[in-house]
C-alpha cells in the first residue's frame, strides 16, 4: 500500500514539475468547455416534439378540400369552444358553465360572479386604469364605472337607441358603452376613430346608426344632421380641459332633430340614482365591427353575435398554457384599437381573469409602443403587426457596436435551442439591446401582435419574431385575424421560438386555428391540394364566425408541422 502511494506520490511531482502556462490555460479551457456543455444543455421550455405536430388533421377529406385542421384543446369528435363556462356563485366545480356574453364578463369584474382558483377572494374586482397625457393616470373605481353603464344604457333606452355608433379613441367611455349596450339591448357600432369626415359620414349611413356617442369636437353637429338624418341621439365625450364650454347646445337649424347630451352631464345628473343593472336574461343584440385596409378606404360591415366574442375570448385565455395565463398579477396594456375584434378579445379576456388593464388612447396600427407605455409597467400587451415592425426596425439599427451583436448572437442561439433567455453573468456583463418598453424594462412577459389577413400589413419572419422576443425580454404571439373571424383565426405556440423556418422576407407561420374554429383549405385554380401537401384558399367555421363559416379570400398551407401560413 505504501508502494502504491508512493507512485502516486511520484507522478504528480512529475506532472506538477513540468506544469507552466500552456498547462494552465489548456486546463482553464477544459473547464470552460465542460462549464459551458453543462449550461447550454438544459431542457427547452416545451417538448420538440410538440412543435412538430401542433394541431390535429380531420383523418378524410373532401374532394378538392384538404382536411380539417383543429387545435389540439377541441380534438375532431369533441365540440369546439363555444364560450366562457360561466359558473353562477356556489356552482360546484364539476358543473358545467354557460357560454355567457359580456354581460357574464362585467359581472366577473364586479365581483358578483367570483373569479375561478383556489385563490379567488370573494367580492374582490379587478383595476382598470386611464393614462392621460404624459403624466396623469387615473385608477377608475368598478361601482362608478358600473354607474356610468347604467346612465348610459338608460338614457340611450328611453330614448329608443337600437343602433349607436361608438366614435371614440380608446377609452373607459368607450367601454362603457360597449357594455352598456350588452346590458339595455343596443348594438354598438365600433367605429375606428379618426376617420376623414366624408367616410365617418358614410360610415354612419351604411351601417344605420340610429344614435351617436363621440368625443366632442370630432364631427360637426350640421353633418351629421344633414347627411344621417336616421340620427336623433348624439352623446358627447368631453375632456376634463374642455368641459366649460357649452357643448349640449343645438346648432341654429337643427331644431328638435337631434337630441344632444353630453357624457359627464348625464352621469353627475343622476349620481344619486341606483346603479344596479339589469338582471333580465334577454338576448343581448350584436356588436358590429368595421374592416378596413387604412383610416378613410372602403370598409367592410361585420356583426358578430355576442356569443361569437364569447366564444373567441375564451379560446384566446385557453390557448395559453396554465402557467402563461392571464392573472390578477397582469398589467395588460392594448396597443391596438378596440375597433379590431382581436385587440377587443384580448381585453376582455384580461378583464374576465381580474388582470389590471390600462387603457390609453395612444393606441392603433402604427403607434410607437415605448411611447404607448412610457409611464406603466405591462406584463401582457397587444399591437398590430405594424408597430411590431416599427419597434424591431428601431431597435434593430440602434445594434452597431460589435458587443452588442455579440449578445445578440448568444441568445438568438437560446432561442433556437427552445429556451427563453434569463438573466446570466454573462449577460449581465455585457447585456444585448433593448427596446424601451414600460418603466420596468424587462417586466413584459407576453406579447401579442396580430397580422389583417389580405390588408397589406408588414411581414414578419421568424426571424424578426425572434428578434423581438430578446428586445422586450417577452414570449411573441403572432396571430392571423381576419374580418368576420371574432378574436383570431390561428395563433402561434408561446413555446415555438423557431429560426428560419420561413423565408426572410415573408411572413412568419401561425400556429394552430383557435379552439373555437377550425380550418381547412379549398382548391383554388392556382393552388391545389394533395395528399403530400394541403394548399388553397383559408375557409374557417366555428362559433366565434359571423354566419358560421367565411372564406377568408387569401391562400394558404398547412405545413409539415401542421402549422398554417400563408401560400
Amino acid at each position: 500500500m505504501a508502494g502504491l502511494v508512493e507512485q502516486l506520490d511520484a507522478q504528480i511531482a512529475e506532472l506538477l514539475a513540468g506544469w507552466n502556462t500552456f498547462s494552465s490555460v489548456i486546463l482553464l479551457a477544459i473547464v470552460g468547455y465542460i462549464g459551458w456543455v453543462i449550461y447550454d444543455s438544459q431542457d427547452a421550455d416545451t417538448h420538440p416534439l410538440l412543435l412538430a405536430r401542433q394541431s390535429t388533421a380531420y383523418y378524410v377529406r373532401q374532394p378538392g378540400e384538404s382536411a380539417a385542421y383543429r387545435s389540439p384543446e377541441s380534438p375532431h369528435g369533441y365540440p369546439l369552444k363555444t364560450g366562457l363556462n360561466v359558473k353562477p356563485p356556489g356552482t360546484p366545480m364539476y358543473a358545467a358553465g354557460k357560454d355567457g356574453d359580456l354581460r357574464d364578463i362585467w359581472r366577473r369584474v364586479t365581483g358578483e360572479i367570483p373569479l375561478d382558483g383556489k385563490d379567488a377572494i370573494p367580492g374582490e374586482t379587478p383595476k382598470i386604469l386611464t393614462v392621460f397625457g404624459k403624466e396623469e393616470i387615473t385608477d377608475h373605481d368598478i361601482a362608478d364605472i358600473t354607474k356610468e353603464i347604467s346612465v348610459i344604457g338608460k338614457h340611450l333606452q328611453e330614448h329608443g337607441a337600437k343602433r349607436v355608433a361608438i366614435y371614440l379613441p380608446n377609452s373607459i367611455e368607450f367601454l362603457a358603452a360597449l357594455f352598456a349596450g350588452a346590458f339595455y339591448g343596443f348594438s354598438p357600432i365600433l367605429i375606428p376613430y379618426n376617420q376623414p369626415q366624408p367616410t365617418l359620414i358614410e360610415l354612419l349611413q351604411q351601417t344605420k346608426a340610429d344614435s351617436l356617442i363621440a368625443a366632442a369636437g370630432a364631427i360637426p353637429l350640421s353633418e351629421v344632421s344633414q347627411h344621417v338624418p336616421a340620427i336623433h341621439q348624439v352623446i358627447w365625450s368631453v375632456e376634463k380641459s374642455s368641459r366649460h364650454m357649452g357643448w349640449n347646445e343645438v346648432p341654429e337649424g337643427i331644431g328638435g332633430k337631434v337630441d344632444v347630451s353630453v357624457w359627464h352631464e348625464l352621469v353627475q345628473d343622476q349620481r344619486n340614482s341606483t346603479s344596479q343593472l339589469p338582471q333580465d336574461g334577454a338576448k343581448p343584440a350584436n356588436i358590429v365591427f368595421i374592416w378596413q385596409e387604412k383610416l378613410g378606404s372602403p370598409a367592410e360591415v361585420v356583426e358578430f353575435t355576442q356569443g361569437n366574442i364569447a366564444a373567441a375570448s375564451a379560446a384566446l385565455i385557453s390557448a395559453l398554457p396554465s402557467p402563461q395565463r392571464f392573472n390578477k398579477s397582469d398589467t395588460f396594456l392594448p396597443g391596438d384599437l378596440f375597433t379590431h375584434s382581436y385587440c377587443l378579445c384580448l381585453t376582455l379576456a384580461a378583464l374576465f381573469s381580474h388582470s389590471t388593464v390600462v387603457v390609453n388612447s395612444v393606441a392603433g396600427p402604427g403607434v410607437d409602443l415605448s411611447l404607448a407605455s412610457r409611464h406603466i409597467a405591462p406584463t401582457v400587451m397587444v399591437a398590430s403587426a405594424e408597430s411590431a415592425s416599427k419597434l424591431h426596425s428601431a431597435t434593430t439599427n440602434s445594434i452597431t457596436g460589435g458587443l452588442k451583436k455579440l449578445a445578440h448572437y448568444l441568445e438568438s442561439r437560446v432561442l433556437t435551442a427552445g429556451r427563453m433567455p434569463t438573466d446570466t453573468f454573462f449577460s449581465r456583463l455585457n447585456a444585448p439591446t433593448r427596446a424601451s418598453i414600460g418603466t420596468t424594462p424587462g417586466k413584459l412577459r407576453l406579447l401579442f401582435v396580430s397580422e389583417r389577413a389580405g390588408q397589406n400589413t408588414p411581414p414578419l419572419s421568424s426571424d424578426d419574431l425572434s428578434d423581438l422576443r430578446i428586445y422586450t425580454k417577452a414570449r411573441v404571439v403572432y396571430a392571423l385575424t381576419a374580418a368576420k373571424v371574432a378574436g383570431a383565426v390561428a395563433q402561434t405556440n408561446i413555446y415555438d421560438y423557431r429560426r428560419g423556418i420561413m423565408p426572410a422576407n415573408k411572413h412568419s407561420h401561425f400556429g394552430v386555428p383557435l379552439s373555437c374554429v377550425e380550418v381547412k383549405l379549398r382548391d383554388t385554380v392556382t393552388h391545389k391540394t394533395t395528399d403530400d401537401e394541403p394548399r388553397g384558399e383559408i375557409v374557417v367555421s366555428g362559433p366565434s364566425v359571423a354566419g358560421g363559416e367565411v372564406s377568408l379570400g387569401i391562400n394558404g398551407t398547412f405545413r409539415e408541422d401542421h402549422t398554417l401560413a400563408y401560400a
